[in-house]
């Protein structure tokens, strides 16, 4: 070899390099009035939240670099288009002072199912998050809830992009006088929805590298699960299947230390963006992982993806399926959702049917809250001290349907006091495909021969939840979340206090 000449150096691999990637970081990005404003800020939400009264601060960062396409056809990653450009924004609520920090990140795909960035499990999960000192970061995943941001406010979104094409659009937004003329799956024209595996290992490096202590406010990221409900709980099935064992290869350990799926199912969706419009799924593999990952299913899942997709079976040890019966697929009351005003400035639809009181009393009230914070909490410990959570428990099912019992209510799956001692009959869909759900109670005279007074029923259905505590399926604060529900339904039944 001459003098002059050079080893020839391996060609770098365009997946490791990706997901090994830690973006660049802008932020947080303020406020500076109307003209200049975070979207979803608690200061707006449909009821009002006081973060820094309970010692939290709310902040924006846009991350940047590159992403790759990928697909998988024939059971193998590959690379369709490397190194897109993007620029994407996290929402970071957690504790003002480092002591008050748990060290625990809740990482949370936004869902996308209503055309703007919906912090799902921050509706669900905010109250125990605050207590418990958890910080929880939102992470925008489609191109659609890009068009929405830039609706909300131009200028402060101006920078985000997703796209793989140079094409001129106009703004997406929907039409209030006619509503169905709104599809919240389009495909946005010149972006790509594959962009979304590399962003999310991105979040993960981030979190993992001296940048990250910035987003955290100078806490540590001790332990890091990565959650999706429901098109964000497929969009997490098929960021576990295809890409956690690349990425930790590529990292030398896991980005993520566990999965929470909240009502996806076990469906996965296609790596690049579907070349028909809509929001296409597949059916998932779920393999065994390296770090443990548990599906949180609700009896209006079973509507909406079908029971046969929610059919008992084997799972890998690191896996859980926990089905609970007599929940709806969502949650229409949470107090912290965006305000209508805000939902319209981004040029999308709030559910306006919440403002009629006979609508809200037919809803179905028994939550899936309690389970999801029982997943998380399991998953943070299984993690830590590597204690396994709670077996699978499943829905009762007989030739594709949910087996009832004589009460009118789903059997089998994680029960709680409130089914096991109904106040009526509790239905996870109110019809095909409905996911608010409905209830049909009991009258005050049946509830008084059945269970005696107010405080005798309070009681009965807490001894069953001090079991379901024991067992790993609830937490002090779902148990005490019960005896709020079952308080609200008591008044509606019109139980003496």
């Amino acid at each position: 070899m001459p003098a002059s000449a050079k080893p020839a150096v391996p060609e770098a691999d365009p997946i490791t390099e990706s997901l090994t990637a830690v973006p660049e970081v802008e932020g947080p990005i303020a406020e500076t009035g109307d003209d200049n404003s975070m979207w979803s800020t608690m200061e707006r939400a449909r009821v009002p939240l006081d973060l820094a009264a309970r010692g939290y601060v709310e902040e924006e960062f846009f991350l940047s670099g590159t992403a790759n396409v990928y697909d998988n056809a024939g059971g193998e990653l590959s690379v369709v288009t490397e190194d897109v450009p993007y620029v994407n924004n996290i929402l970071v609520r957690r504790p003002a002072k480092k002591s008050d920090s748990s060290g625990v990140v809740l990482v949370d795909i936004l869902n996308a199912s209503n055309g703007f960035p919906g912090e799902d499990h921050w509706r669900r999960m905010w109250d125990w998050a605050i207590q418990e000192g958890h910080t929880v970061i939102g992470v925008t995943s489609k191109p659609i809830q890009v068009d929405a941001l830039q609706n909300f406010d131009p200028e402060r979104y101006a920078d985000l992009t997703w796209d793989v094409d140079d094409v001129d659009r106009e703004p997406i937004v929907a039409d209030p006088a006619n509503p169905s003329t709104f599809d919240p799956f389009m495909v946005v024209p010149g972006a790509e929805e594959g962009l979304a595996w590399d962003i999310l290992t991105q979040v993960g490096t981030l979190l993992d590298s001296k940048d990250g202590r910035e987003v955290l406010g100078g806490q540590k990221a001790k332990t890091v699960l990565l959650m999706g409900q429901s098109q964000s709980g497929v969009y997490l099935n098929t960021y576990a299947t295809n890409f956690h064992a690349a990425a930790t290869e590529a990292n030398r350990g896991p980005v993520f230390d566990g999965y929470l799926n909240t009502v996806g199912a076990v469906l996965e969706r296609p790596l690049r963006q579907a070349e028909t419009d809509g929001f296409v799924t597949v059916p998932g593999s779920e393999p065994e992982l390296d770090v443990p990952f548990i599906t949180v299913t609700a009896e209006g899942d079973a509507g909406l993806f079908g029971a046969a997709t929610l059919a008992e079976k084997d799972l890998p040890e690191n896996r859980r399926h926990w089905q609970v019966p007599g929940t709806p697929h969502t949650d229409l009351l949470s107090p912290v959702i965006p305000a209508d005003e805000e939902i319209y400035r981004a040029g999308r639809l709030p559910n306006t049917q919440v403002l009629d009181p006979a609508f809200r009393e037919a809803l179905n009230p028994y939550p899936l809250e309690p389970t999801i914070i029982a997943a998380a909490e399991s998953l943070v410990s299984w993690t830590k001290t590597g204690k396994e959570a709670a077996p699978s428990q499943w829905f009762d099912q007989s030739e594709g349907a949910l087996v009832r019992d004589a009460a009118g209510n789903v059997t089998g799956g994680v029960r709680y006091g409130l089914i096991e001692h109904p106040l009526g009959q509790y239905r996870g869909a109110a019809g095909p495909g409905a996911v608010y759900g409905s209830v049909d109670l009991i009258s005050v005279e049946e509830f008084t021969q059945t269970y005696g007074t107010r405080e005798a029923y309070l009681e009965l259905i807490a001894e069953f939840d001090a079991g379901q505590i024991e067992a790993g399926y609830l937490t002090e604060w779902g148990a005490e979340y019960f005896q709020q529900v079952a308080n609200t339904l008591l008044d509606r039944i019109g139980v003496p206090a």
